[in-house]
């Protein structure tokens, strides 16, 4: 297998887990709030790669580098797109909020020609525009199904040009980084905004906070959390950082739209959320711009 093919494979892999992400978000929500839950997840991230750093298993070295460079990293991805999506996800649902996750690719395509210098011919942006055109065709009839709000739409939004910034940054900085490194200080600065932006919220009031913490104390949360910091989370973006320094941005991200699939099939599932004619749609354009985009680009 060449190294693009196991950068493929990884994007891929990360995006499925992602897809599963959305349904595991619902659930935690269910116990306690977003800030708080994104505080939970991103401690026990952070502490689980601390662990690996500290008993040996992997070796972090930033010594004759400059970390600096990796503030906007971590403020793009984890901080500012998870708080937009896991606002969103509260104001839409996990099949819609998964479907606009559709648009990264398109975003990153774009990001990646102004900002990285990358090239993408007619067919591409063509392809990346039928993926659009299957977000748009759920997203409507979402919204006219009373199951979105303008609120939610504007949140996710948000956080698909923050991951699209995310991905062409990430990529940038591969020539200095390892996927490790990067992914271990985006947590670091995950774990200490979430958790003052989560104590703010209850005002640093430690009995607020403890009561907060007592609902969580819930088998199905556990597993949620569990599930979000250490493979939707240590893994997955381990995977998707790894991909960045082997493929273009807008290739990696391109793959994001697997995700969708994956979300809306465990929405329905899993939480009986309704699928019709406009989802099928919209997802067989979103997947159908995906492929054909890759396969131009292998060529």
């Amino acid at each position: 297998m060449s190294e693009q093919q196991k950068a493929c494979a990884a994007a891929c892999g990360s995006n499925v887990i992602f897809g599963f992400s959305f349904l595991a978000s619902s659930i935690a929500m269910e116990a306690a709030n977003p800030l708080l839950l994104l505080a939970i997840r991103f401690l026990l991230s952070a502490g689980f790669m601390t662990i690996l750093i500290l008993t040996g298993v992997v070796r972090v070295q930033l010594k004759g580098k400059r970390p600096w460079r990796l503030i906007p990293l971590g403020l793009l991805q984890p901080v500012i797109y998870f708080v937009c999506e896991n606002y969103g996800i509260m104001y839409t649902n996990s099949s819609f909020a998964g479907t606009m996750i559709a648009l990264i690719p398109l975003a990153t395509l774009f990001m990646g020609i102004l900002f990285l210098g990358e090239t993408c011919g007619p067919a591409q942006i063509g392809w990346a525009v039928c993926s659009f055109v299957g977000v748009a065709v759920v997203s409507l009839f979402g919204s006219e199904a009373g199951v979105v709000s303008v609120k939610g739409i504007l949140i996710l939004v948000a956080a698909v040009l923050s991951n699209a910034l995310f991905m062409v940054l990430s990529r940038r900085l591969a020539e200095e980084f390892s996927a490790f490194e990067r992914t271990y200080v985006m947590f670091l600065m995950g774990s200490a905004a979430f958790t003052v932006l989560a104590a703010a919220e209850y005002r640093f009031d430690g009995g607020q906070i403890a009561q907060a913490l007592s609902g969580c104390m819930k088998p199905d949360f556990a597993v949620a959390v569990v599930y979000l910091a250490l493979v939707s989370s240590v893994l997955a973006f381990l995977l998707i950082n790894y991909s960045t320094e082997k493929i273009e941005a807008r290739r990696s991200a391109s793959f994001a739209s697997i995700s969708t699939v994956v979300s809306i099939a465990a929405g329905v599932i899993f939480r009986g959320e309704p699928f019709g004619l406009p989802q099928l749609v919209g997802s067989v354009l979103i997947l159908l711009g995906v492929y054909r985009l890759n396969v131009g680009e292998s060529r």
